[in-house]
């Protein structure tokens, strides 16, 4: 309660009171509009206004502002929900896959940072890059081989390289980690990277096995990550499974939908469950097939490691590949793709699930597959796998 006197006059019936405007009833302007209160305030020939009039008028003013500033809150958190367009990427991980995104998101006009270790792999990684956009090219620009060479240049011009993770993400929007399949490596990276990025910049993990929400966990921005799980080899393969963890908001969720399309993929979506949607169903039936193998064999394995055993066989790994690519059109028979993805990789993957459910009969490791990476025959990459290669 102030002193009489102190109070300002009421303005007339026919003023606009202001709502969000300085002073406790708003600000007075010289004409009506729509959220103008008539009748309250009394001209200036008229008598006093009634109390009633009065606590009127003041509620009708407070439930204004409030509508107000309810509009202008929806408004900032529309502002905040705007989905993130992304222009630079850092790419963590010179190795095919990291190389295979840095390149298919430098031809698609975005600016890439790809990083590893040292610069010899870095040297390694921008060869093989630059080797896979002249197929590109040659065969996009078949009748235009200067278009093509244009087209190598000004892609390999939007990648640069660095050893120094730290030093580069904070000018990133979204930051891919392609590296080792180590869920304590992976942590200790996005941990001291999170320091350094900016705060809209968005997290994601290539990994193809390990669960995305403990890898998010070692961050302070849980609902800025994500998987961006691509395929190899990702210049030539279409599908990237945009994995949803229970914190992944909304916006990061559409954001990376929208680059994985600007990058000319076609996104689908997975929660954070193992093994996504494809390798899900995939590792699986790559294990029945080593299982129908394993049958065929009197021996698999050598009995000094704990790994023979004696059954019956089934079927031969060639008879095998030839009856899934003729039966049922797959380019590739199990083992041919398993020797592709590398033995290595779907022991890390089987041995995961495994622990995790050991009583699951499609999770059960193999003794033949353990046999072959405990001699480091690996497929593709190593010369030797269920084939031997030259």
């Amino acid at each position: 309660m102030g002193r009489a006197g102190l109070e300002a006059p009421p303005p007339p019936c026919d003023a606009t009171v202001t709502p969000g405007a300085r002073g406790r009833q708003g600000r007075v302007g010289p004409r009506p509009q729509s959220l103008a209160f008539r009748g309250c305030w009394p001209r200036a020939s008229s008598p006093p206004a009634s109390p009633r009039c009065r606590r009127r008028c003041h509620t009708m003013a407070f439930v204004t502002r409030q509508f107000m500033r309810s509009v202008s809150s929806s408004s900032t958190a529309s502002a905040s929900a705007k989905k993130i367009i992304v222009k630079h990427v850092t790419v963590i991980g010179g190795g095919l896959m990291g190389a295979g995104i840095a390149q298919v998101a430098a031809a698609t006009g975005h600016t890439v940072v790809l990083v590893d270790q040292t610069e010899d792999i870095l040297a390694k990684s921008k060869k093989g890059i630059e080797e896979s956009l002249r197929k590109v090219a040659k065969k996009k620009f078949a009748e235009n081989p200067k278009a093509g060479d244009e087209f190598v240049e000004k892609t390999l011009s939007s990648i640069t390289t660095s050893t120094d993770a730290a030093s580069v993400v904070h000018s990133a929007d979204l930051v891919v980690e392609a590296i080792v399949e180590n869920l304590k490596v992976k942590n200790e990276l996005f941990k001291r990277l999170d320091k350094f990025a900016a705060e809209h910049t968005i997290f994601a993990s290539n990994t193809s096995s390990l669960q995305i929400t403990s890898i998010a966990n070692a961050t302070t921005r849980q609902d800025r990550f994500a998987g961006l799980h691509f395929f190899n080899p990702v210049p030539v393969m279409k599908l990237v499974e945009v994995i949803k963890t229970p914190m992944t908001s909304q916006k990061t969720f559409e954001s990376l939908v929208d680059f994985s399309k600007a990058l000319g993929k076609h996104p689908v979506s997975c929660k954070d469950t193992p093994g996504f949607i494809v390798n899900r169903l995939l590792v699986p039936y790559l294990m029945e097939a080593i299982r129908l193998y394993e049958r065929d064999f009197q021996t698999c394995g050598d009995s000094n490691l704990g790994l023979g055993f004696s059954l019956k066989g089934d079927a031969s790994k060639e008879d095998i590949d030839t009856a899934m690519k003729l039966g049922a059109g797959y380019p590739m028979g199990p083992f041919e793709l398993l020797d592709y993805v590398g033995l290595d990789t779907t022991k890390f993957i089987v041995d995961g699930w495994h622990e995790m459910d050991a009583e699951n009969p499609l999770h059960q490791p193999s003794p033949c597959l353990n046999k072959l990476v405990a001699e480091n025959k690996f497929g593709k990459k190593t010369g030797e796998g269920f084939y031997k290669y030259k």
